[in-house]
């Protein structure tokens, strides 16, 4: 399960918590703009934008689970468990399979709208990477600094795009029940509040700050934390000017829904942790990253790379513990 995150202020910054109890072996992944993206069921794209993100890179093929082209778009998928349904590939249509649709959309397309068109014709089909990696149930959130979009198909309804006005996702149920949610919240604030128990509150005391968040969920179910990672995010106030600190910030709102180990059992008895954070700077062309067991920032210049090369480059993650000594 995972967090995803969409945040304009002044910089625009895409990314997510990975949250799983698998610790897959990723890095940072670019695909430049030569690479030949060959699709399994529709033609092979030559000539493309360049992208960077969070991945792997198998058999050369880029498997990304969050990335960003150079004109600013960024595209993350997330488990979508008992929901997602991916069709044969279908006569008529764009197959492109789910592990082909970030690739595909941030080679092709600028803007969430070249990519809200695009998506008109495609058909997110069932065909797998391979038997070690078979297809995974998935949704996907679509970024740029003017919009954000969310992607599902069902059984029921077909492939769906949502208007997505939070720039947030988690998991199931579908987001239009995410969307609903909310508004059991709407009295949640992170301001300062009076009593408003009665007219005559008597014997209240305001015993703490923050009495407004009261009602706010805390669990790590994928409900709870969207409502979380919402109203953290619609509620965090940040300089627009300094981008530093607005790269620190989305990494605080991410924490504010990351999981610790021994919090979530699965029925195998292993533990769902938040095995990284991402955040990607689409005006630099940058990622920074930490991991669950090195919590310190990492960073790579997806710009220091040759972006029109014809293979795509792979950076392991540093997953130990990094500690600046001061003394």
């Amino acid at each position: 399960m995972c967090t995803a995150l969409n945040y304009v202020n002044g910089h625009h910054l895409f990314g997510r918590n990975l949250d799983l109890e698998t610790d897959y072996p990723v890095g940072s992944l670019i695909m430049p703009r030569k690479y030949p993206l060959a699709l399994r069921n529709s033609t092979t794209v030559e000539n493309h934008y360049a992208t960077l993100g969070v991945g792997m890179k198998v058999g050369g093929f880029p498997l990304y689970f969050d990335a960003i082209n150079e004109k600013g778009l960024g595209c993350e998928n997330l488990a979508f468990f008992g929901m997602a349904y991916f069709p044969d590939p279908q006569e008529g249509k764009n197959n492109i399979a789910s592990f082909e649709l970030i690739p595909y959309l941030l080679a092709t397309c600028a803007t969430v709208q070249e990519a809200r068109e695009k998506l008109k014709d495609i058909c997110i089909d069932n065909t797998a990477f391979s038997d070690q990696f078979p297809v995974e149930k998935l949704h996907w959130m679509v970024g740029d600094r003017h919009e954000s979009i969310v992607i599902e198909t069902t059984k029921e309804k077909g492939l769906v795009v949502y208007d997505n006005p939070y720039g947030v996702m988690t998991n199931c149920p579908d987001f239009e029940y995410q969307m609903q949610n909310l508004s059991y919240y709407a009295n949640v604030t992170g301001r300062d509040i009076s009593i408003r128990f009665a007219r005559d509150p008597k014997t209240m005391w305001e015993y703490s700050r923050g009495m407004g968040t009261i009602g706010l969920p805390g669990g790590t179910d994928s409900v709870s934390r969207f409502v979380r990672a919402t109203f953290t995010k619609l509620n965090s106030f940040c300089d627009p000017e300094d981008t530093e600190k607005n790269i620190a910030e989305f990494f605080h709102i991410l924490s504010n829904v990351q999981q610790v180990n021994g919090e979530t059992e699965l029925k195998s008895g292993k533990y769902e942790i938040t095995l990284y954070t991402s955040c990607l700077d689409t005006d630099d062309f940058r990622l920074y990253y930490n991991t669950y067991y090195n919590p310190s920032l990492n960073g790579v210049d997806g710009r220091k790379f040759d972006l029109d090369a014809g293979e795509c480059s792979w950076i392991p993650f540093e997953k130990n513990l990094q500690v600046t000594m001061q003394n």
